[in-house]
């Protein structure tokens, strides 16, 4: 009964409301037609953002060159934070080519400072980042909602210090971890800060190093710093060819059919993100590739 008087009350309601603004009830049909019509505007991320990144699937030219001048201009914003914010004796260095395993490692940037060695990895991406520690694959929401996976940052990081600890010859407790998304992005279910290695964003990163550096203790005099960094100046300055064959690297890398962990054949598997390469020596070895 209490359904029916209220469905009268309406009814009466409505007719007061008609009767006096037929104009109301036109509108009605209209207000909900406008919110049934999605209009697309126009999306930063249709002509800048790719999911590649330069560890992972290697892209066509064209796609390359976009990825290289988004991840310079993140470069870019880190670099300078750097230089307006560290305190004490240091040096930046960017795009160091350290010669390892036969092959080279690429890091986005490297600065020395009296308290240590700082290695930055860049990820200029938008959307929402996810992923664990010791994973080998972060997800990377898109936008326009697709999941892309890409290689963990922080592992890929380990191996950029490993390659610079042997390089230099320094052991790795003087180095820290910086992996730097850009503030365009948002950072859901990523592990934890701790000493040596940092997760962080560009606005967060200035204030990020003056906490670490505060407490942390002077390693090197200003001369040592020179001299580190006098040892990686000719590493930043490589010729055409070497990057050429460290680009071709991981293009073989990524579209062989061994795998380039353990040398086993890759075989063709299906994941709840489709379709992907992995090793046939699973689950000793972990290694997977989109395909």
């Amino acid at each position: 009964m209490e359904t029916i008087h209220v469905l009268k009350l309406w009814f009466e309601t409505v007719q007061n409301i008609a009767a006096h603004n037929w104009g109301f009830l036109l509108l009605i049909p209209v207000i909900y037609a406008l919110r049934k019509i999605k209009v697309r505007r126009p999306r930063t991320w249709d002509v800048e953002e790719t999911p590649w990144d330069i560890a992972e699937t290697p892209p066509d030219t064209e796609t390359l060159s976009l990825e290289q001048k988004k991840g310079q201009r993140g470069e870019d914003f880190i670099a300078q934070i750097l230089y307006d914010t560290v305190p004490g004796e240091f040096q930046v260095f960017r795009n160091v080519y350290i010669p390892h395993g036969g092959t080279t490692s690429e890091i986005d940037l490297v600065m020395v400072h009296e308290t240590g060695i700082f290695v930055f990895e860049s990820k200029n991406y938008n959307g929402v980042i996810s992923g664990s520690m010791d994973a080998k694959n972060w997800v990377h929401i898109h936008p326009n909602r697709k999941k892309y996976l890409f290689y963990n940052p922080v592992r890929q990081n380990r191996n950029h210090i490993r390659a610079l600890s042997d390089c230099l010859q320094i052991p790795e407790t003087n180095f820290y971890s910086y992996v730097v998304f850009s503030g365009r992005c948002a950072l859901e279910r990523v592990p934890e800060n701790t000493r040596s290695v940092v997760i962080t964003q560009t606005p967060d990163l200035a204030e990020q190093l003056e906490d670490t550096l505060s407490e942390l203790p002077t390693l090197y005099s200003a001369e040592e710093v020179q001299v580190i960094a006098g040892r990686l100046a000719p590493l930043t300055d490589v010729d055409a060819a070497v990057k050429a064959k460290h680009i071709q690297d991981i293009r073989n890398q990524w579209e062989s059919d061994i795998c380039p962990f353990c040398g086993a054949a890759l075989v063709l598997r299906r994941g709840k993100y489709g379709d992907f390469w992995g090793c046939s020596r699973y689950p000793r070895c972990r290694f997977t590739r989109q395909v």
